[in-house]
């Protein structure tokens, strides 16, 4: 019967680093990525050399840069993703048979996906339509309602930021006051198809100027398919 010996890894002293140095004396010619790690005195007395200052600030930038570097990259890890979630989303949206599976899918994506505490979605009729099984809200073209959101209809691309009471009152209802931000997705296709909106209780997670890239290419996607379903 073989028996598997583990091999135990030693941690280097300073004896056997001191050794591997002295018979590579061209390793940090080769590795000199190393350098901005280590620290290096530069005895000078009470002074601090210029040369020591400097390899200090490289070595701050240094990992300030990795640091943001490791920042990019998990963004773009989160952006795969929620692309990916996306992209599976909309082909489900396509090939929903009814509207009614069209709003539910998106709401309960959007719930799930973009951190939201509530999801509506107003339905704009233009002629008189039955009660909506689903869960959205429709409103006759010429409500009032319909006007509180025209800014967002002519710019045709989605708003973050904060609500005005009436447009919060309108859409939520009884809980109008726990919304403290929101992301409101105008729906257009030859005219104005409607609205989704996510609300959060953060002020933050929907502020002003947060990027809305794919929520503009799932509004495109929901309003010609809505188009198609009324």
């Amino acid at each position: 019967m073989q028996v598997e010996q583990t091999e135990r890894r030693e941690v280097p002293n300073a004896d056997s680093v001191l050794k591997f140095l002295t018979r590579n004396p061209d390793f940090f010619n080769q590795h000199s990525e190393v350098l901005p790690r280590l620290t290096i005195p530069h005895h000078t007395g009470q002074a601090v050399s210029l040369i020591e200052k400097q390899v200090s600030v490289l070595r701050n930038k240094c990992c300030t840069l990795e640091n943001s570097l490791r920042d990019l990259i998990n963004v773009a890890r989160e952006n795969e993703q929620l692309h990916q979630r996306l992209h599976r989303l909309i082909q489900d949206i396509i090939t929903a048979s009814s509207l009614d599976d069209v709003v539910n899918l998106t709401r309960d994506n959007l719930l799930a996906n973009f951190n939201a505490d509530d999801v509506r979605v107003v339905l704009i009729s233009s002629d008189e339509q039955e009660e909506p099984a689903a869960d959205y809200l429709l409103l006759p073209e010429k409500d009032p309602g319909v006007a509180l959101f025209s800014d967002i209809f002519k710019k045709r691309e989605t708003r973050c930021g904060q609500l005005g009471d009436a447009q919060k009152q309108l859409i939520f209802g009884a809980n109008a006051e726990d919304v403290a931000s929101a992301a409101v997705i105008p729906l257009i296709h030859n005219r104005k198809l409607g609205l989704v909106v996510l609300a959060s209780k953060d002020e933050s997670r929907f502020a002003l100027g947060k990027g809305v890239m794919f929520l503009n290419q799932l509004g495109e996607v929901l309003s010609r398919r809505v188009d198609t379903l009324t």
